[in-house]
């Protein structure tokens, strides 16, 4: 074998040129990057690469927080972690189709969690592309190059109006394997865009603490707590709104048997409150 050759640290493919580099990792995809997460189990790999994503400490630009959010994953409990694991799929079942019908950029991550608030067939994709057209709008307004995981989430929020929990039957779709890796994505974006989401994570992290006094002791994904930050954001109402969320969210869960609140839940209830 050459000495300047670079294999796929998954599917073994010589690679022309590196896609994605973890230390002694290389990748060709982001499905074999998640491939061999899956394989290596979630919390090993997170506890042995995770700190490729603090800023200075790797290759190139990393965004501040990145590391972060990738070690909520590594600090999930077990039963919680698995429960997300198993419903990414089927979150994932319609990020193709609202990529299709999108009028300007989006972060996959928040493209990711629209579909998931489509998931489980009790949200109209109606109401999706509502959120879909007024996140678009709103980046376009702050000269945001596209939508960010904090924008949709403040979307949401501004929209949202119907807080009755209310039991209903589910529809789910053909699950879909995601094309994206939910550990990669920050370091395969563009440092432009990058930056202006990193400036308005920057505030997030900021209410992150009265986000998690409002969560309480509840089992929840730190990912969603994050995503309640996103809510306080700027909102004079805030705190009213986000108990009001927090409690459908949590039922939502209930409903769906799942130890805590998980991406999916949250988003799903966003959904049912437009």
């Amino acid at each position: 074998m050459p000495e300047e050759s670079i294999l796929c640290t998954q599917c073994n493919k010589d690679l022309v040129m590196k896609f994605i580099e973890l230390k002694d990792l290389v990748f060709c995809s982001n499905h074999c990057l998640d491939k061999y997460i899956t394989a290596v189990g979630q919390k090993k790999f997170y506890r042995e690469y995770g700190d490729v994503f603090v800023p200075g400490e790797g290759k190139g630009w990393v965004p501040k927080y990145a590391n972060d959010y990738i070690m909520m994953c590594a600090r999930c409990p077990k039963k919680l972690s698995e429960a997300c694991h198993e419903n990414t799929e089927v979150s994932a079942a319609y990020h193709d189709i609202l990529g299709d019908a999108e009028g300007y950029r989006w972060c996959c991550h928040a493209r990711f969690c629209l579909s998931a608030a489509l998931s489980d067939g009790t949200v109209p994709m109606d109401a999706a592309l509502k959120v879909q057209r007024y996140a678009e709008n709103k980046a376009r307004e702050r000269n945001v190059r596209g939508v960010t995981t904090v924008i949709m989430s403040q979307s949401f929020a501004d929209l949202v109006k119907n807080f009755e929990y209310k039991t209903l039957l589910e529809k789910l779709p053909e699950k879909q394997e995601l094309d994206m890796s939910h550990f990669g994505a920050c370091l395969l974006c563009d440092e432009a865009f990058g930056r202006q989401c990193e400036s308005q994570v920057e505030r997030e992290f900021q209410l992150l603490d009265k986000a998690k006094s409002l969560v309480e002791k509840r089992m929840w994904c730190g990912h969603t707590v994050n995503v309640i930050a996103d809510v306080l954001i700027d909102r004079e109402s805030g705190e009213e709104l986000a108990k009001k969320i927090i409690t459908v969210a949590d039922q939502v869960a209930e409903e769906k048997g799942h130890p805590g609140v998980i991406t999916r839940d949250l988003f799903i209830a966003l959904g049912r409150m437009l």
